[in-house]
């Protein structure tokens, strides 16, 4: 693996197989907001298909949103929580992104 995911600031790691340098701009939380316009199997349905999540996580996320007003739907690196919010975001839910500090 030419580089690693940490929770730090910007890291460049040098590939052990090349002298080429990878830049990592660390760990991103994909937020869901509760909302008072999709169904819970809307919500349960929708992280489902953007995530891959089992059903039972799923239903745990959607709980945590319903009763707490957002959740922590999943931890990547940006590229892929940026695509994930979209996604989530096209299907009718409020997401955003936020840095891991």
């Amino acid at each position: 693996m030419p580089y690693t995911l940490t929770n730090s600031s910007i890291q460049t790691v040098k590939s052990p197989d090349s002298d080429a340098k990878i830049q990592h701009d660390g760990l991103y939380e994909v937020i869901l907001f509760n909302d008072d316009v999709n169904s819970m199997e809307h919500v349960i349905d929708s992280l489902v298909d953007v995530f891959g999540h089992p059903e039972e996580l799923a239903v745990k996320i959607m709980i945590e949103a319903h009763r707490r007003g957002r959740a922590i739907a999943e931890v990547e690196a940006r590229s892929l929580a940026q695509r994930h919010k979209d996604q989530l975001q096209s299907y009718g839910l409020t997401a955003s992104i936020e840095k891991v500090e």
